[in-house]
């Protein structure tokens, strides 16, 4: 190689590097200004997993890929006009961006990349190890952990104003209801699918005479009636109407599989809500969870 050679290659590997820089400032430009949903989720794409560095130009300072997705799903819900209880609170730093639903207080939340899949995040408070859902915006999937959503919204938060973590939690049900509708995306809504009639399958698929005879029992003690059913379940009439129905979806088989529905007029109540609502639902689902799990996408969360 001569010295003119020695000299090029040296001069288009810095200014590769630098179109490399050029090209990751105006994809982060995009992501942080643009008022077009396509592009704000092109954008976040391109940004994700994206090599910034070269052998012969590197940056010091560089947002992580977790800090893609939070920037991305704050300006979501910006656009959409639903940003008032939720915002990143950390913004003078650079890397590993926090946020926080200012109905949960002190409380903050981060995405996290799986292990299995480096397009895959997990959202979840920092304190514990416990994702939320899981973001994957390059293949448009979004879904809820039903387990993780009830460990810390009804048991971590135990205490705190119902009011207030239903604020949080109609914020990210709105945000999934706006990837679905504007980008395709598929939702998995597990425990907060609210729609009459959502079959919440329970982990252990037969169900014990105990645990429906608790149920019973402590119905009854907060003033309502477990009815059975003619699908060999039974049905339990809550205020306003609002119906919870136990049964075992695949009775005329060997392979049992019980879960619940709910009915109401408004179609606002789900599993998680119902267990917010009612204290003696919750101690009952507590008090047996290992069988009344509702069961997620055991690939992703498993």
């Amino acid at each position: 190689m001569t010295t003119n050679e020695l000299l090029t290659n040296y001069r288009d590997a810095i200014q590769n590097g630098l179109d490399t820089g050029t090209q990751y400032l105006q994809a982060f430009q995009t992501l942080s200004e643009t008022d077009d949903n396509q592009d704000l989720l092109s954008a976040a794409v391109a940004l994700t997993n994206f090599q910034l560095n070269s052998d012969f130009v590197t940056f010091p300072h560089q947002f992580s890929d977790e800090d893609v997705q939070l920037i991305f799903f704050e300006r979501l819900l910006s656009l959409s006009g639903i940003q008032d209880n939720f915002r990143i609170s950390n913004p003078q730093r650079v890397q590993k961006l926090l946020c926080k639903f200012e109905s949960l207080g002190d409380q903050t939340f981060t995405f996290t990349k799986s292990t299995k899949n480096a397009d895959g995040f997990f959202f979840g408070p920092t304190l514990n190890n416990r994702p939320l859902f899981y973001l994957n915006l390059k293949t448009k999937e979004l879904m809820f952990h039903g387990a993780s959503l009830i460990e810390y919204f009804v048991v971590d938060l135990e205490g705190l104003e119902v009011k207030a973590i239903k604020a949080a939690l109609a914020l990210l049900t709105k945000a999934a209801e706006i990837l679905k509708e504007n980008f395709g995306f598929k939702i998995d809504f597990n425990v907060l699918d609210s729609v009459n009639g959502e079959f919440y399958q329970f982990a252990a698929g037969a169900l014990s005479e105990d645990v429906m005879d608790e149920l019973f029992v402590k119905s009854a003690e907060n003033h309502f009636i477990l009815m059975a059913e003619d699908n060999g379940g039974a049905s339990l009439t809550l205020s306003d109407g609002t119906k919870m129905t136990v049964y075992d979806a695949n009775r005329d088989d060997n392979h049992p599989k019980w879960g619940a529905t709910i009915h109401d007029q408004q179609q606002s109540e789900n599993w998680l809500y119902l267990l917010l609502d009612y204290p003696f639902i919750k101690k009952w689902y507590l008090n047996n969870q290992k069988q009344l799990e509702i069961l997620s996408n055991q690939f992703i969360f498993g």
